[in-house]
């Protein structure tokens, strides 16, 4: 396992220190006060009674202080670093009235899609459950206007999954910057008193809160990093100047301070009581990094002394509770986890990420550091809880689909990944433009392909999905230079260089890099391979991968993002969007891409893959071309992780 970094363990013993030498102001900065080691706190509650509630709540430009450090965020309720927790019942619905009061947009940014943009346009991702895409519920190509409201009308599936969700920022074009800078909050659907076990209640909300423990993690803190650092972020959108440090405070945040938050707080220190059990919700809000959770000593040494169970992953239990691989549990751009911990012996742990080796996940940004210490202290009673051994059973629209016959699919799709921010070959264009469609009630099967050598976590909305198996990689293989557009030159498949028939557009031959070897597949290794049988609505899809995923689309007709969750792709472009439809409503969608089916290569691919019936039920209206404006220049494509 990876050691944590010495600056990351000596901000901590530095923060311990009785008396500073010196008073730090932004005149005079310091790195060892910045507010770190404060008590736990969780956010604000707001908490459903049962059925029909409203929730007012704004979006304004709030004060963020880090001891000496202020930063201006734009906050909800404009008072806090993360959100409000909304606890929610099966069955509710929820309205709620999110009024922008933010400045009209000062700066036009080129105004394009595709590029990062509208820094105070805002709206609101339920992001897990399972609920409408469309307006007014879960709709994200919904944009609430700087001083505008939208009303949103929240209807809670009846039956949904008890779990740990969030909410956060989502218009195209300014998602990882608002979500960076604090949008984003917990969102939890309450366990059903009828179907949780005594032992889980005895750690859960709404029976023991105390004894439950919210943890959001965000990049607040994110300054040195040369992509989504928040200044980098800031500059990117133009932000306006006013929101801005100054050039040598600027500097020196990007020299020095790299931290997720906890809460909003910079590594809080919680109590907890010798062999007691504690449920911890945990929510990845960042914008694109990996986060590999451990519990360890505060010398950042393994240990077993704190007892860890991981019950839920993306908001659905698992069958049964069950140890983390090696003592690790990878939380991906806006994953979930929930764990239950016990700690057997009196002492300071730490809750951190590091990087383990084990771990082979291929090229994307890891985080390293502490998020939260623990201080194991003697309570009063010496009863010592034990795990649970079942967990709540799914809910019925998650179903078991991994024994399914090939006449019991009725619909295959291929989600390719891909070089420049590409989904499918092309780069989000328009709400309407459909690039699959799917009955409710029919099975789907779809399959992941990465032929980017970058990894890249992939989101879908409303529906989770089901892990089936991960495959030989045979397809193409992205190439790119910098200001040009995808070339899909390779094909690993054959073994050899080989230039594909199916290129993109502007695809020339004499561009291609004269070193261009094809590229074995990267070893997917520990944490990075997801387990058989989970369900999940966030998936990481390593370098040049082929995973099968199944679900059945059910309850809610209409849009269906899809997305990479690292979240300044996704504002690049990393963006589509499918449809679900009633039994027997056409499924004309456009699939192809040109002449070609997303995860070919040659003429003689088969499309689906992986020895899959080919096109089940849906029509293919071929290719529609858009005619978009240039988003001006773009990025290097090399430093796109």
């Amino acid at each position: 396992m990876g050691v944590l970094g010495c600056c990351t363990l000596g901000l901590l013993f530095l923060a311990n220190l009785v008396g500073a030498k010196s008073r730090c102001m932004m005149n005079n900065r310091c790195i060892d006060q910045l507010g770190q080691g404060e008590d736990y706190k969780k956010p604000e509650q707001l908490v459903s009674k049962g059925g029909a509630w409203t929730v007012d709540m704004t979006v304004d430009i709030g004060t963020l202080r880090y001891g000496w450090l202020e930063l201006k965020r734009r906050l909800y309720n404009g008072n806090a670093a993360s959100g409000p927790t909304f606890r929610v019942k099966k069955g509710d619905v929820l309205t709620l009235n999110l009024k922008n009061n933010l400045s009209p947009e000062e700066n036009d940014n080129g105004n394009h899609e595709n590029q990062q943009n509208f820094p105070n346009t805002t709206n609101l991702h339920t992001h897990g459950l399972h609920i409408s895409g469309e307006n007014p519920q879960d709709s994200v190509v919904i944009k609430i206007d700087p001083q505008d409201q939208h009303q949103y009308r929240y209807q809670i599936h009846p039956q949904h999954s008890s779990g740990t969700y969030w909410y956060h920022a989502h218009v195209h074009g300014s998602t990882i910057f608002q979500v960076s800078g604090g949008l984003a909050g917990i969102l939890i659907v309450d366990d059903d008193p009828n179907d949780t076990p005594a032992k889980l209640r005895a750690a859960s909300c709404p029976w023991n809160c105390d004894k439950d423990i919210q943890l959001i993690f965000q990049p607040l803190l994110l300054f040195n990093d040369s992509r989504r650092g928040y200044g980098v972020l800031q500059e990117n959108i133009k932000d306006y100047a006013g929101f801005r440090q100054s050039p040598k405070v600027e500097k020196w945040l990007a020299n020095n301070v790299h931290y997720f938050t906890t809460n909003g707080q910079l590594m809080p220190r919680k109590k907890l009581f010798l062999g007691k059990m504690y449920r911890f919700r945990m929510v990845n809000a960042g914008g694109g990094h990996n986060l590999e959770l451990s519990i360890t000593t505060s010398d950042g040494i393994p240990t077993s002394v704190c007892e860890v169970r991981e019950i839920a992953i993306d908001g659905i239990y698992l069958k049964t509770p069950r140890k983390n691989p090696n003592r690790q549990t990878l939380l991906v751009s806006g994953s979930k986890a929930d764990w239950l911990v016990r700690c057997d012996s009196p002492g300071t742990y730490i809750l951190s990420s590091s990087h383990d080796d084990r771990n082979q996940m291929g090229i994307i940004s890891n985080y390293e550091g502490i998020l939260l210490t623990l201080e194991v202290v003697r309570g009063t009673s010496r009863k010592r809880d034990f795990f649970p051994r079942t967990l709540p059973s799914p809910p019925p629209y998650l179903t078991d689909q991994r024994n399914l016959r090939e006449d019991e699919i009725k619909g295959r799709f291929v989600v390719e990944l891909a070089t420049n921010h590409h989904l499918n070959r092309e780069q989000w264009s328009d709400p309407k433009y459909y690039r699959y469609a799917m009955a409710l009630g029919e099975p789907q099967e779809w399959h992941l392909v990465n032929a980017d050598i970058l990894s890249h976590p992939l989101h879908i909305h409303v529906n989770h999905f089901q892990v089936v198996r991960y495959n030989q990689y045979t397809g193409p293989v992205g190439d790119s230079l910098p200001d040009e557009e995808v070339k899909f030159n390779l094909n690993v498949q054959r073994n050899q260089q080989q230039q594909c028939h199916f290129q993109h557009a502007n695809y020339d031959p004499d561009t291609v890099p004269n070193d261009a070897n094809v590229r074995n597949p990267v070893p997917v290794t520990g944490l990075a391979r997801a387990l058989i049988g989970e369900w999940r609505d966030v998936l990481l899809v390593p370098a040049l991968s082929n995973i099968t995923i199944r679900f059945t689309p059910t309850d809610f007709t209409g849009d269906v993002i899809i997305h990479c969750h690292i979240l300044d792709h996704e504002d690049f472009g990393m963006m589509m969007i499918v449809k679900a439809v009633n039994p027997g409503e056409s499924t004309d969608a456009y699939i192809r891409s040109g002449d070609a089916y997303p995860g070919t290569c040659q003429l003689t691919d088969r499309y689906p893959p992986n020895n899959a019936t080919n096109l089940a039920g849906v029509t293919d209206r071929g290719y529609k071309k858009y005619n978009r404006p240039h988003a001006g220049k773009k990025p290097k494509p090399w430093n796109f992780f």
